[in-house]
């Protein structure tokens, strides 16, 4: 804490707070960066880092570091077992776009703060702020934790799912209302041959399974419960468990006598918030809503979104404009960067919980054809592609094809049986 007030104070440092520090700070901007853990400290999560995250992890040499230390394991085979159990596996190892890693969360996120404080932000940890008031006569927020206060000219709340300080405010409304679990399997006990492999349940859709490996043979499992389909956040132990129990296809790649921990779980706020911003304020990650709605994955939102609030602060204090219309500019670049995906996202979403046939379609035809259409299917899913690559007739006459075939054999045919054999 110093006498004289920050340019920027940002509440929460995990990827999206970190990042954004790290941002400003290259710039010269001076930045605190509040926490009420203590670095190492965990995030329950599936653990999986995209393309387009990675590209902000090897601008802070972050991802160098982690994969000179041998932290983290690039996802080169693998893929998706349908809701009928269709195994589409594929090597992405030759895949242009590159490839998802897997990292613990415990490693990554300790990496980012450290890398922010390299680049000149002052980091307090064990700070849990309560509190966050805007004085008008001297234009500076201050930070309450505890007995100890922090003032800044501007404030950057990224304080989770919850965003307690964000609503406080009035803001963000609502409660999160998606869930995800984790279970660390333990290296050397389980069967699992592969890097990672997502399982589309039927009764989980439009959430989802999934298995990621770590570089210690250590298994991440990890379930979301996603709204749009039957399963609801309440059911979340009950679909972990059960997914492990009576998945036979998971079961196989496990095999038996595998060792794992007690589930834990973590709350997902979904979609991107209508407003992020206002008065000397920027609300970023998972507390503004940087989620996709259809694969629950948020890190690369995080860092991107953290990356325009940094832009446009930097801007803000460049032109000496701090009101709510001026940084406004920040709702409309992470939007433009990604937020208007996540409508599209979430109506297929819905499409995948009405009609499980769709997954199996995608699973029967990837398998059909060649790598180029998995990889295609899969940077649509990693959001290397916009999603309006589907239209592209190469993927969509295929798929379509094969939509139509699944959905007369898995609906219509028994139907048509039932109703022949009522007036038999």
């Amino acid at each position: 804490m110093t006498s004289t007030p920050y340019d920027v104070a940002i509440v929460g440092a995990g990827p999206a707070g970190a990042t954004c520090a790290w941002y400003l700070a290259k710039q010269d901007v001076r930045v605190l960066l509040l926490d009420k853990a203590k670095f190492p400290r965990d995030k329950f999560c599936g653990d999986a880092v995209i393309p387009r995250a990675q590209r902000h992890l090897e601008r802070m040499g972050v991802l160098q570091q982690m994969i000179e230390a041998g932290e983290c394991l690039f996802t080169t085979s693998g893929g998706f077992v349908s809701p009928s159990g269709i195994e589409c596996l594929s090597d992405s190892t030759e895949n242009p776009k590159g490839t998802p890693l897997s990292v613990k969360r415990i490693i990554m996120d300790e990496r980012i703060v450290r890398a922010a404080q390299l680049a000149g932000a002052d980091l307090v940890e064990e700070a849990a702020v309560d509190k966050v008031r805007f004085d008008d006569r001297s234009g500076t927020w201050t930070a309450e934790a505890g007995s100890r206060r922090f003032t800044a000219r501007t404030l950057v709340l990224a304080d989770g799912a919850h965003s307690k300080l964000a609503r406080s405010l009035g803001i963000v409304q609502g409660s999160p209302s998606a869930i995800c679990s984790r279970s660390f399997i333990e290296g050397g006990t389980h069967a699992f041959e592969t890097d990672g492999i997502c399982y589309m349940e039927r009764a989980l859709l439009p959430g989802y399974a999934a298995i990621f490996r770590h570089p210690n043979d250590e298994l991440n499992f990890c379930t979301y419960i996603i709204p749009g389909g039957k399963a609801v956040p309440s059911d979340l132990k009950a679909m972990h468990h059960d997914l492990l129990d009576k998945n036979a296809v998971l079961r196989r790649h496990l095999g038996s006598g595998y060792e794992i921990e007690p589930m834990k779980g973590a709350w997902l706020r979904l979609g991107g918030v209508p407003k992020s911003y206002a008065d000397h304020l920027l609300i970023i990650g998972d507390a503004a809503g940087h989620i996709d709605p259809l694969t629950g994955e948020g890190i690369q939102f995080a860092m991107e979104g953290a990356e325009k609030a940094a832009e446009t602060l930097i801007e803000a204090f460049r032109v000496g404009r701090f009101d709510e219309q001026f940084l406004s500019a920040y709702q409309d670049k992470w939007h433009k960067e990604f937020g208007h995906k996540f409508g599209l996202a979430e109506k297929a979403s819905q499409l995948m919980a009405r009609y499980p046939e769709l997954v199996d379609s995608m699973a029967k035809v990837a398998n059909e054809r060649d790598d180029e259409f998995f990889f295609a299917w899969a940077d649509i899913m990693m959001g290397e592609a916009p999603w309006s690559a589907f239209l592209r007739p190469k993927l969509a006459i295929p798929m379509a094809a094969a939509a139509i075939r699944e959905l007369w054999a898995q609906r219509f045919s028994p139907l048509r049986r039932r109703i022949a054999a009522s007036g038999a």
